[in-house]
């Protein structure tokens, strides 16, 4: 029975549906035969992590959120996406019809808001004592907490759903403001928080995992105080670090016991694998492809521009820079054993359309028959360099440039595999901004965040219109574009349902 119920958990979530709001399965499972023992909350709970990295049926994002962070690079500035729905967007087609994207981000939020709601409205039913039960609840108010922002930052204002009967009446709810959906994850943070234990993370959220998310909720939002506050009660805790090796955040080996991981997609072989290796690189199948702006945006060795440092020297353009660069992406030349020549060479790559390859998250040691049954890379969500970053910003913007946002930024710039100047002294509060702004492209590029950087900075418009995909074709962004549109089967289904402006 229990081994029913976690395939319901599991796959009951995963599941198609054509109306993403339809009454969740897992209410035909039987509570007088579960919710009984710890076990049972286990089982559980594990469907309430699902959405983070189990498979579903849609290869866009066929290994959970946690895998396809990545494609979301493909339609900033810094990428460019090869294929699916994510193209289209790259090419200036997002629109209620697109599907992919559109549609798994709307439909696979709300079935594991689902799964935790069902998980709330029953736990209480195990024999358990309240102490653990507490702590068993704030996972999953943080995890629902997750759930709704990734909602919020792609379609604004949602339906907020609370309680299983909830979808009994899906259809005639109306959508809540942003600002109302924010409440609600700040809600559901602080209460997470209330019985979070306050040690490092090994898989399981713990209280920096959720001041972490609230600061970025907040950095999203523009409450700058906040968002500083919060970060800070992560860096005075004194649990987490800047990791020595840059790369090694991003292949197993190096994720284990890493101390500057706070929060994760975790996969583990044999039976939860991911196909990173397979889709972005040993196959060159390069579904997301750098785009030379991204390699022109990592200083040289002296902490300038390239446009500025005498160290750049345009016939070996890739030398004497940041050392994230070749950590990051393949330059041409760079050594590739995926190749006759051993050397990655775009000239000779029917499938490269940008002259670059991604490196972060590729595990150089996979060999090439295995790759598609071996990647077991878990990806990172929330790390200490990000916090960092968040609380350089949100400080600079509420007193501007003192001491602690220049040992913050400085701290990610001088991680000991990297080793990049300090800032230059004296920097005015705009100016700080600008490299705040700079550091955190070059440090999470291809991580997923440099795409919502630019739509919570009011950039969109003017930055993505400059990039020009493969082919000499300039991108399109409209104001309506930084919200996505609710997916027309939706729309069609849930009258009360009313789609963002001008979609």
């Amino acid at each position: 029975m229990k081994n029913i119920i976690y395939f319901l958990l599991l796959s009951g979530m995963m599941a198609c549906s054509s109306n993403f709001l339809d009454k969740y399965p897992l209410d035909k499972v039987s509570v007088d035969n579960f919710w009984r023992s710890e076990e049972d909350v286990k089982l559980a709970l594990t469907g309430c992590y699902a959405l983070l990295s189990a498979q579903s049926d849609n290869n866009t994002i066929a290994e959970g959120f946690g895998a396809f962070t990545m494609y979301w690079d493909g339609i900033s500035d810094d990428a460019w996406p090869r294929t699916g729905s994510f193209n289209s967007i790259a090419t200036s087609q997002l629109e209620p019809t697109t599907g992919g994207i559109v549609n798994d981000m709307y439909s696979m939020n709300y079935k594991a808001i689902a799964t935790c709601n069902y998980f709330l409205a029953n736990v209480d039913k195990a024999n358990m004592n309240a102490a653990t039960t507490a702590q068993y609840k704030a996972q999953v108010y943080f995890l629902r907490a997750y759930y709704y922002s990734q909602l919020c930052k792609t379609y604004g204002g949602v339906i907020i759903t609370l309680k299983p009967e909830d979808l009994n009446y899906a259809k005639d709810m109306k959508k809540s403001t942003k600002a109302q959906v924010v409440e609600q994850v700040l809600k559901d943070i602080d209460t997470a928080l209330l019985s979070l234990p306050d040690e490092v993370y090994s898989g399981k959220i713990v209280k920096a995992t959720a001041l972490g998310l609230k600061a970025r909720v907040l950095l999203y939002n523009e409450r700058w105080a906040e968002a500083a506050a919060a970060a800070k009660q992560i860096i005075d805790g004194g649990k987490f670090r800047i990791a020595d090796e840059f790369y090694g955040l991003f292949v197993k080996p190096g994720q284990n016991n890493n101390p500057e991981i706070i929060f994760s997609a975790r996969y583990q072989l044999p039976n939860l694998i991911n196909t990173i290796d397979y889709q972005m690189g040993w196959d060159q199948w390069e579904r997301i492809q750098p785009l030379k702006g991204l390699a022109d945006a990592f200083e040289c060795k002296d902490g300038k521009k390239i446009t500025e440092s005498p160290l750049y020297d345009p016939v070996r353009p890739y030398e004497n820079r940041d050392a994230r660069l070749r950590k990051t992406i393949y330059v041409p030349g760079d050594p590739w054993k995926y190749s006759a020549e051993g050397i990655f060479n775009p000239a000779k790559d029917g499938n490269n359309r940008t002259g670059f390859l991604v490196k972060k998250y590729l595990d150089t040691t996979r060999a090439p028959t295995d790759y598609s049954t071996r990647s077991d890379q878990d990806f990172v969500l929330i790390r200490y360099a990000d916090i960092l970053l968040m609380y350089a910003e949100a400080k600079n913007e509420v007193s501007g440039p003192d001491q602690s946002i220049y040992d913050a930024v400085n701290a990610v710039r001088g991680r000991k595999s990297v080793q990049q100047p300090p800032l230059p002294a004296g920097l005015s509060a705009d100016e700080m901004r600008l490299r705040i702004r700079q550091e955190r492209r070059v440090e999470f590029a291809l991580e997923g965040l440099r795409y919502f950087d630019l739509l919570r900075w009011k950039t969109a418009e003017t930055v993505l219109p400059a990039v020009v995909n493969p082919g000499g074709v300039n991108r399109k962004f409209f104001p309506k574009n930084y919200v996505f549109p609710f997916p027309q089967t939706e729309v069609d289904s849930y009258l009360s349902l009313e789609q963002n402006d001008d979609y």
